[in-house]
């Protein structure tokens, strides 16, 4: 048995299937997509919104849920760069 296999049984079973599952990309990937609007027309709409409603919560709420998801799936903040790569 290799030794990244001896290291792999050590983990409990959610953090075994999580290494093997998921990197560092592929849970930026997805945060990006769940956060990012679709189009254009969608982003326009949620800024027009903010604007008729002066609430700015609309467009960072999801972004601070997203920053939330990241660190409980990564176990860590993540990096201003990191940020700035998926939601500019």
């Amino acid at each position: 048995m290799s030794q990244e296999a001896k290291q792999l049984k050590v983990l409990p079973e959610t953090e075994q299937s999580q290494v093997l599952k998921e990197t560092l990309q592929d849970v930026m990937k997805d945060l990006e997509q769940k956060v990012n609007p679709k189009s254009a027309a969608e982003g326009i709409n949620i800024l027009t919104t903010i604007e008729k409603t002066n609430d700015q919560s609309i467009l960072l709420k999801p972004m601070q849920d997203g920053a939330n998801e990241f660190k409980k799936r990564v176990g860590r903040n993540m990096t201003y760069s990191e940020m700035r790569e998926m939601w500019g």
